[in-house]
């Protein structure tokens, strides 16, 4: 499975919000997968992923949202940077999380996310507080 690097966030606080109900489906299954197979392995990337695969973004394998400031591809790098992974690297779901655990704080969680449209609504830290414990 592939895995844009802001995503790895954003799978933590989803809570049925989406584009459209396609959308949800997906990232709900998605999600689901990841939850029951810890062990499962996922390839980090900085581009279109198995979530954007529904995604209303996604023309023709390229997200329309990636080329301004603040960009989603921003983000993705933001995040693979804090969590030392490089695009292309095959980890565990568990290797990410636990990844997340150590070096993700919400400072930087903020700095990287608050000018995505879903931040505001909270769910992402509640999700990376429920997973730091």
């Amino acid at each position: 499975m592939e895995i844009r690097g802001h995503h790895f966030l954003c799978v933590l606080g989803f809570r049925g919000l989406g584009y459209d109900e396609k959308f949800v489906k997906n990232m709900d299954e998605i999600i689901r997968k990841l939850n029951n197979e810890h062990e499962m392995l996922i390839k980090a990337v900085d581009s279109v992923d198995n979530i954007c695969s529904v995604c209303p973004n996604n023309v023709n394998g390229e997200c329309t949202q990636e080329e301004y400031p603040g960009s989603v591809k921003g983000k993705d790098r933001a995040v693979l940077e804090v969590l030392d992974i490089r695009p292309g690297e095959i980890l565990s779901y568990r290797e990410v999380t636990n990844r997340i655990k150590e070096k993700m704080t919400e400072e930087k969680m903020e700095k990287i996310c608050s000018n995505c449209e879903w931040f505001s609504l909270g769910y992402c830290l509640e999700g990376i507080r429920k997973l730091k414990g």
